[in-house]
C-alpha cells in the first residue's frame, strides 16, 4: 500500500504539471526533478552534502542520548531535581532553535562543530523530558508491589522504573531526531555551512528549482 501510495502522489504530481503547466521555476514536474537530481550527482555535490549533515546529526544525536536519558530518568525520579529543572527545560524546549544559530556561530564558527551542538542542544532537551514524565507516570501499584517485596532502590529502577520508561524513551528519541534535524536546517540554511541545506539554499539562490526539490526530498528521505 506505500509503494501504492508513493505511485499515486507521482502520478498526480505529473499530472498538474502536465495540465496547468506551471514555469519550471515555479514548479518543476518529476521528471525535472530526476534530471536535477542525477545532474548534482554527476557534479559530485550529493555525497559530500550528505556525509556533512549525517556527520553532525549521529554526533549531535549520539550524545543527546548519552546524556539526555540519564539525566531524564534522574529527575524523574527524584521530585527535587524536577523542581528545580522543569522550568528551565520547558523554556528551553519552548525557545525556538533559530534564536540560538547567532550565538553557536559566535562560539564555535562555522565549521561541523556548530552544526554539532545545535543538533545537541534541539534533542536533548525533548529527550529528557519524556524520560522524566515516563518515570512520573509508571503505575505506582507497580512501585509499591517492588517496596512490598523487598526490593531496594537499585533493584526498584531495574527491574520497574526501566522496563516501563522503554516507551517514552523510544517517544523521546523520535522527537529527538526530528528536532535534531531540524536545528541542523537552521544552522545550514542560515549559515551556509554545508550540508544537504546549503545545497538547498545554494539552488534556490541560483533559481534552479528542480535542484531545491531534489535535495529538499533526499533530505526528507535521509530523515525518514
Amino acid at each position: 500500500w506505500g509503494i501504492t501510495s508513493l505511485a499515486v502522489a507521482l502520478f498526480l504530481w505529473w499530472a498538474v504539471v502536465e495540465v496547468f503547466k506551471p514555469q519550471e521555476l515555479l514548479f518543476p514536474g518529476p521528471a525535472a526533478v530526476v534530471r536535477e537530481f542525477i545532474g548534482a550527482y554527476e557534479d559530485g555535490l550529493i555525497w559530500p552534502a550528505v556525509s556533512s549533515s549525517l556527520y553532525a546529526v549521529a554526533v549531535g544525536l549520539a550524545l543527546a542520548l548519552l546524556v539526555g536519558v540519564p539525566a531524564g530518568l534522574f529527575i524523574g525520579m527524584s521530585p527535587t531535581a524536577d523542581l528545580l529543572t522543569s522550568p528551565y527545560l520547558w523554556g528551553f524546549f519552548a525557545m525556538p532553535r533559530i534564536a540560538m544559530a547567532p550565538l553557536m556561530v559566535l562560539w564555535f564558527g562555522f565549521g561541523d562543530t556548530t552544526k554539532i551542538w545545535l543538533v545537541f542542544l534541539s534533542a536533548v532537551v525533548p529527550i529528557i523530558l519524556n524520560c522524566k514524565e515516563g518515570v512520573q507516570t509508571i503505575d505506582e501499584s507497580l512501585l509499591r508491589a517492588a517496596k512490598s517485596f523487598g526490593a531496594n532502590r537499585l533493584d526498584t529502577f531495574r527491574k520497574v522504573v526501566a522496563p516501563a520508561t522503554v516507551p517514552s524513551i523510544a517517544t523521546g528519541v523520535r522527537n529527538g531526531i526530528s528536532r535534531g534535524f531540524v536545528g541542523l536546517l537552521v544552522i545550514e540554511l542560515t549559515v551556509g555551512s554545508g550540508g544537504i541545506g546549503t545545497q538547498v539554499m545554494r539552488s534556490m539562490r541560483l533559481f534552479n528549482t528542480g535542484r531545491m526539490f531534489a535535495f529538499a526530498i533526499l533530505l526528507v528521505v535521509i530523515a525518514l
